[in-house]
């Protein structure tokens, strides 16, 4: 039964952090690390350490990153690519740029808008903050003017009730 749960240990150690259900995935510098240590590695047979030499250095096609259709970025996307910094000004940007870049960039200025959103909201806020204590310092209220704008409709009110009897009375 030991060499059965040695082989067993030995194809696990090969395959990625993430292989098991329940377990999230990981980034791929992470993914294809080994799962067990090299202390139980050391107990794998050459063809099973050869096994997972293979699995972790997968044969790659050369052709495969520049086979990867492009895309044509706007202007808008050009200087989101330059103000996030992947390139120094929108005459180094090639032609055609590739999704994942693009989408790195808006994602990034995403999370600048956003910073910006909540510093604009929290300077906002303290202002509002700063003008109601200045109001209450000064002896104004909703309440008195409330009051004041309701006085001021009354007297109007009045006054165009008199304008009415006095134009009646001719």
């Amino acid at each position: 039964m030991f060499p059965r749960v040695v082989l067993t240990l030995c194809r696990l150690a090969g395959r990625p952090a993430g292989w098991m259900s329940g377990v999230p995935r990981m980034s791929s510098s992470v993914r294809s690390a080994p799962v067990l240590s090299s202390r139980v590695q050391g107990f794998c047979s050459e063809k099973a350490k050869a096994e997972v030499v293979h699995r972790e250095q997968p044969q790659r096609n050369s052709n495969a990153a520049t086979s990867m259709p492009g895309y044509m970025p706007s202007n808008k996307e050009k200087w989101m690519l330059v103000f996030t910094g992947r390139y120094p000004s929108k005459a180094d940007i090639p032609k055609e740029v590739s999704y994942d870049e693009l989408t790195a960039a808006k994602d990034k200025m995403r999370v600048y808008v956003a910073t910006l959103l909540v510093i604009l909201t929290f300077v906002c806020a303290f202002g509002v903050a700063m003008w109601g204590k200045s109001e209450r310092d000064r002896g104004e209220s909703l309440l008195k003017r409330n009051q004041q704008r309701r006085a001021d409709i009354r007297q109007k009110e009045i006054a165009d009730q008199a304008a009415a009897a006095a134009a009646e009375e001719k």
